[in-house]
């Protein structure tokens, strides 16, 4: 009981800590007060000037790469009838980089890696001319691999009549919030006062508990405050409670049937923590009914290169994608055979 009271302790000092460092990012942010951090730009083959659907797209490698998942991903924003402005915040983009992404883009951005993805937003909604004429705007990013199903078809379900905004995954955790890897706003969200305040309070903040915090869920709150919907296209408690009643259902509680095995203990933790209404991240926890169950489109990139919570039969993530798709999954391996440390695939 003591170690316990001791931990939890432990972990509030250091949740404590982690928002004092932001606080001190924030401050210099300010005091810096830079407009933008924009270094190079490049004209695409696409015209931004009458497009009225555009996909500002984050993107970060360390050495400069367009991965082939990443131009997948891209050219599947295109078919589903995107405009995509590009904005880097690699260290460097090479010339063969930019050749290949001028025909899917109208414009390409390379900035200094300060700020984070919603800097990057940022940037890119800056750079759109006339904000108010879309129809459409996407926020994403290349944290996910995929999408395994044409994503024309799953953006076909998000109806501007029934929601204003739209993410893939919702998050409960903090606040509740519309999880920021990929975020669709109509237009009655795009002309409304209060998103184009939220982009004009976003500062470029070193601090990704910072920006978590006030920015991605800072942004869902300033929206449904302002009497704008917000949806999730595959919702945390449907998937939770579709993972609910599969462990309940599949016998996986029963310790006699499972044994001493590791996985046991994990799936009884997990099933206590949901079961008490503790939110999980949905696209770690659940990434196996998303996908094999309610036809999720993609994968997070961290669960296979960190897997974080040391979540079991993820090595089975290859043969659940193909059950349910014909997605090339050797995109996914040759991006991890460059990026892996000391875990295998």
């Amino acid at each position: 009981m003591i170690i316990r009271g001791v931990k939890a302790m432990w972990r509030q000092t250091e949740q404590l800590l982690v928002l004092g460092y932001g606080f001190l990012c924030y401050i210099w942010a300010l005091v810096r007060n830079r407009k933008s951090w924009i270094v190079e730009e490049w004209d695409g083959e696409r015209d931004l000037e009458s497009a009225c659907r555009i996909a500002v797209f984050s993107h970060f490698d360390r050495y400069g790469i367009v991965h082939d998942y990443v131009y997948y991903y891209l050219q599947q924003l295109a078919g589903a009838g995107y405009t995509i402005l590009f904005v880097s915040s690699a260290p460097k983009l090479s010339p063969e980089a930019v050749a290949i992404l001028k025909p899917l883009c109208c414009m390409i951005i390379r900035r200094k890696n300060v700020g984070y993805d919603f800097a990057a937003y940022k940037e890119g909604i800056a750079r759109i001319p006339r904000l108010e004429r879309l129809e459409a705007l996407i926020l994403a990013n290349d944290s996910v691999y995929g999408p395994f199903i044409p994503l024309h078809q799953v953006l076909d379900q998000a109806d501007p009549e029934v929601s204003d905004v739209w993410s893939m995954t919702d998050s409960w955790q903090h606040s509740y919030h519309l999880q920021s890897y990929f975020l669709l706003f109509y237009r009655s969200a795009i002309v409304h006062s209060e998103f184009g305040r939220f982009w004009r309070s976003v500062h470029f903040v070193q601090s990704k508990a910072w920006v978590i915090r006030f920015y991605e869920v800072g942004l869902s709150k300033t929206l449904l405050a302002a009497g704008l919907s917000c949806r999730a296209l595959f919702p945390y408690r449907k998937a939770m409670l579709m993972v609910l009643d599969f462990v309940r259902e599949s016998g996986l509680l029963d310790k006699e049937k499972m044994g001493n095995w590791p996985e046991h203990k994990f799936i009884a933790e997990i099933y206590s923590i949901m079961s008490s209404n503790l939110p999980l991240n949905p696209t770690h926890f659940f990434w196996y009914h998303l996908i094999g169950r309610m036809g999720f489109p993609f994968l997070k990139r961290e669960l296979l290169e960190k897997n974080p919570a040391r979540i079991p039969a993820l090595p089975y993530w290859e043969r659940e994608i193909k059950q349910v798709s014909d997605y090339d999954t050797d995109l996914i391996i040759r991006h991890l055979k460059r990026s892996l440390r000391n875990r295998s695939v």
